[in-house]
């Protein structure tokens, strides 16, 4: 690639090319996941009340469908079972099927956790298991809706201070929860940069502030799912990641990887989630895929749908947005919030071993040449008084 000043902004071409003639948003049809498609339930008190595994109870189904199929094939080291796979199947059409998604029926089926479950992200697992891709792809896809439809708590991007004891450990502290409102309407009058920031959220709550896309706000938010810069700049920044997910940048709440095994990863936020398996070097990043951490088989690492998404990447050389953290440690972290640092490539992938003994995927990201050079001029001081005037705004 042909070097360019410092002042020049790059996108990979082409900015918008599909991959495939797949879509990445369309769910995968039931021929496609092996099963037969069967009517399923679509309500809450439906779904909880359906017995989608025969060897499972009827209560709280959901729940104990998803765990008893992972845990199955974890401890066992085998694939899903064809009755497990229609469940699973089943259960995902469910939930599909249910209207706008809200925080009560999230947490009254537990959907989160299952759908990370079911990508491979759950915590609890200490060998390797593996969904179908063709199910990992709907859960993906529903767990997308969750980040668009539902309010999330969204934890500080900056390293965590030590906390001061509580000196009335027994004393509850009366609720502050209030209905939603703008953001817009919750910041100074004056503050038109805080304003510009945050455009687009709607601010639910009070000390434990929840954040959700307005679904009225023009224009929409920008599809994540593009490779290239997406109409970034080296050095865009935000407060949040749900400002993030607006603006085109990375299309997770939570993860740090988007993207799938079809397409490859559209980007990864670094960030201290394995600071003692990574390395930020600048130019160059050593990532570890999903559940480094928790695997104990020296030989099997864990893949999950995100690691399974970098090395469609590393296999196609399409290259991954990368947007650092200020909860990183580090020289290459903003002091706040997140940042676009810009287009890396995946140069290598390798196996690794963590303090368990267990096998772990580390992929070496290199930064493009011909790119600015990482802002380390952001956050600048507005933007760190934007972020301070959200965490302390009454």
């Amino acid at each position: 690639m042909e070097s360019l000043s410092n002042d020049t902004v790059i996108d990979v071409e082409p900015d918008s090319l599909p991959l495939d003639n797949d879509s990445p948003h369309r769910l995968a049809t039931a021929a496609e996941c092996g099963v037969e498609d069967e009517e399923v339930p679509n309500t809450i008190a439906g779904i909880n009340s359906t017995a989608f595994l025969k060897s499972v109870p009827s209560r709280r189904p959901p729940a104990r469908v998803v765990a008893r199929c992972t845990q199955e094939m974890s401890n066992h080291q085998r694939s899903i079972h064809p009755e497990e796979r229609q469940a699973i199947y089943n259960l995902l059409k469910s939930f599909n099927s249910l209207g706008t998604f809200s925080n009560q029926m999230v947490k009254a089926l537990n959907m989160r956790n299952l759908l990370l479950n079911i990508l491979g992200e759950t915590k609890t697992s200490v060998k390797p298991y593996e969904y179908p891709e063709p199910l990992q792809r709907n859960a993906s896809i529903i767990l997308e809706r969750l980040d668009f439809e539902v309010a999330v708590e969204a934890a500080a991007e900056q390293p965590s201070p030590s906390p001061e004891p509580d000196p009335n450990p027994k004393k509850r502290r009366k609720s502050t929860v209030q209905s939603p409102t703008s953001a817009m309407s919750r910041l100074s009058i004056d503050d038109s940069y805080s304003k510009h920031v945050m455009r687009g959220i709607v601010i639910t709550g009070g000390s434990r502030r929840s954040y959700l896309l307005d679904r009225n706000y023009r224009p929409e938010p920008r599809d994540c799912k593009i490779v290239g810069n997406n109409g970034l700049v080296v050095g865009d920044w935000w407060p949040l990641r749900i400002c993030a997910l607006r603006d085109g940048a990375h299309g997770a709440i939570q993860a740090g990887i988007a993207g799938s095994s079809q397409t490859g990863a559209y980007s990864v936020v670094v960030s201290d989630h394995y600071s003692e398996l990574d390395r930020d070097l600048g130019d160059t990043i050593l990532y570890s895929g999903s559940n480094s951490h928790s695997n104990e088989d020296p030989t099997t690492p864990h893949v999950s749908f995100a690691t399974k998404a970098m090395r469609a990447s590393y296999a196609r050389r399409q290259p991954v947005r990368v947007i650092r953290s200020g909860k990183l440690e580090g020289s290459f972290a903003p002091r706040k919030g997140l940042r676009y640092d810009g287009l890396y490539s995946i140069e290598s992938e390798a196996i690794e071993k963590n303090a368990n003994g267990g096998a772990y995927v580390r992929f070496t990201l290199v930064r493009c040449p011909g790119q600015r050079g990482i802002d380390m001029s952001r956050p600048n001081r507005r933007e760190r008084e934007a972020y301070d005037l959200l965490k302390h705004m009454a």
